[in-house]
């Protein structure tokens, strides 16, 4: 009995590893919803028909009939060794893509964690339903997952609000507009609704609410967490771009430090002989597109790192921005 005991624990990482490996050939790689944003961008931009000729591992061979194009995808992040979470993970994608008709991107943004547990996960499946039938193919909007904000105001005197978690951007927006001095807790935000409309009716409840409490009083603000949901081509695979919330700490100094190496690796592969055009395209994590770093990063590297390379894009919350593009 001690004998089995001692290899039980060993057993069931051995088990998740299997399931994880399982889980993952079955829905679509983040690398292909990535690879297909991005050449549908650069079809748009260039007027041109790229697709993909001789997909791989990091990537894909593609050609518009006339020339080719070597991309290689690498996110920012990862790769994740959690085998616990990658499991959780595709056994909730594969509960969206029971739920849903057709195949779907969902972008979670950093730092969000998944929803775990019943009723918490099929709630969340339900939510995810509601948003991606309304989509058309190739649109994007929102799954507005219900959050509670935390407000507590400390002090009569003063006139500001300590903001933690997602509105911490905009605490500013809130000085010389309530009286006293307040804390709030929105670390269960993690993207707002691309909507200014939302931003600003959620800003005023907030400074309405400051209005009623005493000090020591607490308030609850009920909100959204905006997570993107994206309507794939037709044959694609249903996909959640996640990472684990651990993974999300630090991020600018993650990303720098990663991004450096990613360009180490992809450039000399993507200068090697064969493509005509060559283009890096990274996946990112972020809440928003707006709030990426990698531009940033990018501007204190030796440009003799991605020398030779055509395109470096980001792909981010089912968007595409340029980094780098050569004049031609």
């Amino acid at each position: 009995m001690a004998r089995i005991q001692r290899y039980e624990a060993p057993l069931r990482y051995v088990w998740n590893a299997i399931l994880s490996t399982r889980y993952y050939r079955i829905t679509m790689p983040e690398k292909d919803v990535v690879l297909d944003l991005f050449l549908r961008w650069l079809n748009d931009a260039l007027d041109r028909p790229f697709r993909v000729a001789e997909p791989h591992e990091s990537g894909a061979v593609a050609t518009d009939g006339e020339r080719s194009l070597a991309v290689e995808v690498r996110p920012l992040l990862g790769p994740v060794e959690d085998s616990d979470w990658l499991v959780a993970r595709d056994r909730l994608t594969q509960q969206i893509a029971d739920a849903v008709p057709a195949p779907i991107a969902v972008w979670v943004p950093a730092g969000a964690d998944l929803p775990a547990g019943e009723p918490a996960a099929s709630e969340f499946v339900e939510h995810v339903r509601q948003a991606a039938v309304k989509l058309g193919p190739h649109e994007r909007s929102h799954v507005p997952l219900p959050i509670t904000l935390f407000l507590r105001k400390t002090v009569d005197s003063g006139s500001v609000v300590s903001v933690l978690g997602g509105l911490n951007p905009h605490w500013a927006r809130f000085t010389e507009r309530v009286r006293g001095t307040f804390d709030m807790d929105s670390t269960r935000l993690h993207r707002l609704p691309e909507s200014s409309e939302h931003l600003e009716a959620l800003i005023e409840t907030v400074i309405e609410r400051t209005g009623k409490l005493e000090p020591g009083q607490w308030a609850e603000i009920e909100t959204i967490d905006a997570w993107t949901v994206q309507r794939l081509a037709d044959g694609a695979q249903t996909t959640l771009v996640a990472v684990p919330a651990s993974e999300a700490r630090d991020l600018g100094l993650v990303v720098r430090r990663n991004l450096r190496r990613i360009l180490g690796e992809a450039a000399p592969t993507l200068r090697g002989p064969g493509a005509e055009l060559k283009a890096l395209v990274l996946l990112g994590y972020y809440g928003r597109i707006e709030e990426e770093g990698a531009s940033i990063a990018m501007r204190g590297f030796s440009p003799a790192l991605y020398s030779g390379i055509d395109f470096v894009v980001l792909v981010a919350d089912g968007l595409v921005k340029p980094l780098i593009q050569t004049p031609a």
